[in-house]
């Protein structure tokens, strides 16, 4: 989804939360971050309280925190509390990344029961998997949810530019001072704050999982309000001074530790559970290591209280590690567990963080977008006035440039052409200078070079590299007899007569002759005695009179141990195939062979092979050992296409 405003830093944040509101501002330096602005006002939170007491309440605490950070108006960055967002990871399948949105979108619509002009959302894709899918975080929130978080900004005259979730602020946070570590361990983030507590899960260096769970600081308030019959405000308070998780001893921890246990319990069976539910989901696990951050981590021994509830290690994260704070932010020192989502959500603004999902409105973007827009056009409106206001001076100074100019081009021709510069009027045509003719024969004679090198640089490109048809060809030879080859050279395969039946694959074998004739492995000279350079089949012009010969076919000689492996040999061209590089398949397109090209000559003949097969001149009688000598020409062809076993048996013949 689209960020407003996402390239502007030191933007300030707003945490309106459920007993207190903080703003934060963080800045990049050299040496890391500094915290530059902080301030928090709280305000009664008594759930007794009417909505329009709470509400006023909550507006004159953003004011006290905006007085004390000296903040006025402008733009801010807004969280929201997890459990009014729907979130959820999903493992999608493998699809072209511009429909990951789509599927997202339906998957949202299938969670949640309004229409997607009610609801803001956005998505992050976590990882690849191993099959090519992705592993996705989706949010989601009802858009009147934002709205009335907005509220309490509105009298302040405030926009939003963004939307946070709080969790997943913390959890950027956390995961940013290295407090997950870089195990790999499987560690639990719980963030205990007034109206919630939020668990958030990493495991494998990865964002897992986020619950909400409706039980949190206010409800340990209101079970000491009603267990001593006193107010919210005053049970708040006691609370904070004297309250703590209780120690397992009845005589110490009396009747508040009893009252305050008795919601812990709930507590952590709730975060049990979560942890449960957890493991049996696709990438769960066991959580080995429990963080707690928020208001509710500042209770006496509620460390030791949940690790020993939790069977696990328990710790308060830290906050503050390698950061520096200015003096307009000292306060942070004072709370520094509850500054944990600010502190997160203040880090987007200077990079990018592990979670970056951005819930604002559509119609709130929309607007915001809107009165930039009506910004930008004021701003060319005056440009334009200003373009226009500059004119007037420029238009008297042109004709005096124009003139300078023409001074100027009349020096550099004079350089050149001294009787040019002397014809040369203002206002009438240009002439022609005498030089011209020299300059056009020039240019001819660089053409003519240029074509030169052209064409030798086209013969570079399209030279025949032949080493993959002669491993095809080498391949061929059967495993388990004996076949020499006495050379391979090149030969261009054509008919005898325009009109002549070629012998291809899949035509019945015999009748049709083809002729060759041998070219060796030629380079880019032009072979002597060629007269049909402009044919098809012959070599190919390229510029000028300078020909490139074109061959077309592998001509072998060779000799066998028996005239059975000869026709195995055969046989096995006319089967094989070689897969390229380039995922293209070489193999024998026609084949020639003649049973006059076999003859029995002597084994000495290895010592001594002939290279133009013309060893059937020394023959030898019956009954002596010997070899068979053989010529055989093939025509080889490339195709994107694998040749089927069926073909290759139908496309065999031999002439």
């Amino acid at each position: 989804m689209a960020k407003l405003w996402s390239g502007l830093k030191k933007r300030l944040v707003v945490d309106i939360g459920a007993s207190a509101v903080r703003v934060c501002e963080l800045a990049k330096t050299k040496t890391g971050y500094e915290i530059t602005r902080f301030a928090q006002s709280e305000y009664n939170a008594d759930p007794s309280l009417e909505e329009e007491q709470r509400k006023e309440l909550r507006v004159e605490a953003v004011r006290q925190a905006f007085k004390a950070a000296k903040f006025k108006r402008g733009k801010v960055i807004l969280g929201v509390p997890g459990q009014s967002v729907f979130t959820r990871c999903r493992a999608l399948p493998p699809v072209p990344e511009y429909k990951v949105n789509q599927i997202v979108r339906y998957e949202i619509q299938q969670q949640i029961p309004f229409g997607l002009d009610q609801i803001a959302m956005d998505y992050q894709v976590l990882s690849r998997t191993e099959q090519g899918g992705y592993d996705v975080m989706m949010a989601a929130i009802k858009v009147d949810v934002v709205e009335k978080h907005i509220e309490p900004l509105t009298p302040l005259k405030c926009s939003v530019s963004s939307v946070e979730v709080l969790p997943l602020a913390a959890y950027n946070w956390v995961k940013h001072q290295k407090g997950f570590g870089d195990q790999g361990e499987c560690v639990a983030l719980i963030d205990i704050g007034a109206s919630t507590t939020d668990i958030v899960i990493e495991r494998g260096g990865q964002f897992r999982f986020t619950r909400p769970l409706n039980l949190a600081g206010n409800d340990i308030t209101k079970a000491l309000a009603g267990a001593f019959n006193m107010d919210f405000e005053s049970a708040e308070r006691i609370k904070r001074e004297r309250a703590f998780a209780p120690t397992g001893d009845p005589k110490r921890d009396g009747k508040g530790g009893e009252v305050i246990g008795r919601i812990l319990e709930r507590l952590a069976g709730e975060i049990q559970r979560s942890f449960s539910y957890f493991r049996s989901q696709p990438g769960g696990g066991q959580v080995n290591r429990v963080l707690l951050t928020g208001g509710g981590a500042r209770l006496k021994n509620i460390v030791p209280f949940l690790r020993q509830r939790l069977d696990v290690d328990v710790s308060i994260a830290q906050m503050l590690n390698d950061v520096e704070i200015a003096p307009a932010a000292q306060s942070i020192k004072d709370c520094p567990e509850q500054a944990c989502d600010i502190l997160g959500m203040a880090l987007r603004t200077c990079e990018t963080v592990a979670i970056d999902v951005d819930l604002i409105p559509p119609r709130v973007l929309a607007a915001a977008r809107r009165k930039e827009q009506a910004l930008y056009w004021g701003l060319s409106i005056c440009a334009l006035i200003l373009i226009f206001a500059s004119l007037v001076p420029a238009e008297a100074n042109e004709n005096a440039q124009v003139l300078e100019r023409i001074e100027e081009l009349k020096q550099a021709i004079r350089a050149y052409d001294r009787e040019l510069a002397q014809r040369i009027r203002p206002g009438a045509p240009v002439p022609e200078s005498e030089l011209r003719p020299q300059l056009e024969a020039r240019r001819r004679q660089l053409q003519n070079l240029e074509d030169h090198v052209n064409a030798l640089d086209i013969a570079r490109l399209t030279r025949r590299f032949w080493m993959d048809e002669i491993l095809l060809v080498s391949d061929a030879r059967p495993p388990l007899r004996q076949i020499w080859f006495s050379s391979v050279e090149t030969g261009q395969w054509r008919d005898d007569q325009p009109g002549q039946q070629q012998q291809r694959r899949g035509d019945q074998p015999g009748g049709a002759r083809q002729s060759r004739r041998a070219d060796g492995f030629p380079g880019i000279e032009p072979p002597s005695g060629v007269g049909d350079r402009a044919t098809a089949r012959g070599p190919h012009r390229v510029a000028g009179d300078l020909f490139i010969p074109r061959p077309n076919s592998l001509i072998v000689h060779g000799f066998a141990e028996s005239d059975e492996a000869i026709q195995e040999f055969l046989e096995e061209l006319r089967r094989v195939y070689r897969q390229l590089p380039n995922n293209w398949f070489l193999f024998v397109e026609e084949m020639s062979f003649s049973q006059a090209s076999v003859a029995r000559v002597p084994w000495d003949v290895l010592y001594d092979a002939p290279l133009d097969g013309t060893a059937s001149a020394r023959t030898v009688g019956p009954g002596v050992p010997a070899l068979y000598s053989f010529t055989v020409e093939v025509r080889l062809r490339r195709s994107r296409e694998r040749p089927s076993v069926e073909q290759q048996a139908r496309e065999g013949g031999a002439t």
